[in-house]
């Protein structure tokens, strides 16, 4: 149980630490001039990010759409007349599988990701996630509260 928890937080937030979406939206943050310039990424780093993170989305898309097919398998078996319980067990394994598969996937992005940045890059960007993360809440929280969002 104790492992699961702590394979369960690492997996959101490992793999959200280096991906993180900017506020236009996009996971490619190596390219915005903001992040290139407070990180001090050079062409040759900002090129094999970009290479890493092609090599291991490609996998975790596939990934992805083999659990979409076991879910449709697994409606399409829930919505027989009698459910076959053995095969319905196999299928809820195989997508846990794939589940763990994924966040694996993710992690080791991360770490590839991670390997490329020096440790004073790697702080810098938590600090700019950090960051970011802070102004969204703030201006989520004021949108709700208001009824409307606010665009700066």
């Amino acid at each position: 149980m104790i492992v699961l928890a702590i394979i369960g937080v690492t997996s959101f937030f490992l793999p959200n630490l280096l991906a993180f979406k900017g506020p236009m939206g996009g996971g490619k943050w190596w390219y915005s001039p903001a992040v290139k310039d407070k990180l001090q990424l050079t062409p040759d780093q900002t090129n094999k990010i970009n290479k890493i993170w092609m090599e291991h989305r490609k996998r975790i898309i596939d990934i992805k759409s083999d659990i979409e097919k076991g879910y449709l398998d697994l409606e399409n078996l829930m919505g027989q007349s009698m459910v076959e319980r053995e095969k319905a067990y196999k299928l809820a394994e195989s997508l846990g599988q794939l589940h763990a598969k994924q966040i694996e996937e993710r992690i080791r992005m991360t770490i590839d990701i991670r390997k490329e940045l020096s440790v004073e890059q790697f702080q810098k960007l938590k600090s700019l996630r950090g960051e970011l993360a802070k102004r969204l809440r703030e201006k989520g929280h004021r949108g709700e509260k208001r009824g409307r969002s606010e665009i700066n």
